[in-house]
């Protein structure tokens, strides 16, 4: 399937219509019987362009094209990154490419813009939130251009964002300094 599709502009227009405001679209590894084509991301720029009232929120960051969906997501401000493989997979089995798609992710879409996701059906979350609370860049000098991933960083992408773009109160407790609201 792809978004360019008239069926897909059909269903995004009806989203509007119900006042459904998000949308997720998985867009990463492949999966049998599909081929690598079944997830490219492109399609998301012109149904993101073209729906601004929407938020596309890409599950999987569009691995393997990493690149690509960053470019993407710069330039279109409804366009999120869903963590979902990157944390699960990445992180226990791949720590420096783990850490080189989480530099990158800031770097281009920023920390506002991120929403963990742990892939449930495949890994249960709560390993993958205590790393992740306890998680930042290597020190080595191949990550020494990444900005280090502050708290209120974590606290958004482990829950404030999506609580933002659901429209969940959080307790008081939880929420962050106005300094460091969201901007987005």
């Amino acid at each position: 399937w792809s978004l360019r599709d008239p069926e897909a502009f059909r269903f995004l227009e009806r989203c509007l219509e119900l006042g459904i405001k998000n949308v997720h679209l998985h867009k990463g590894p492949t999966i049998w019987p599909l081929d690598k084509d079944a997830f490219d991301v492109s399609d998301v720029d012109q149904a993101a362009t073209e729906f601004g009232d929407l938020n596309f929120i890409v599950d999987h960051v569009g691995l393997p094209r990493l690149e690509d969906f960053c470019f993407i997501a710069v330039q279109e401000p409804n366009v999120y990154a869903g963590l979902s493989v990157v944390t699960g997979g990445l992180m226990h089995a791949r720590p420096n490419y783990f850490a080189k798609v989480m530099g990158e992710l800031l770097f281009f879409v920023g920390e506002d813009r991120m929403l963990f996701g742990s892939d449930y059906a495949i890994w249960e979350p709560q390993w993958q939130v205590e790393r992740f609370v306890d998680w930042n860049f290597p020190a080595s000098a191949e990550f020494a251009d990444y900005a280090p991933l502050t708290t209120a960083a974590k606290k958004k992408i482990l829950g404030l964002n999506a609580a933002r773009l659901y429209g969940l109160d959080v307790p008081a407790q939880c929420q962050l300094e106005p300094a460091q609201q969201p901007t987005a």
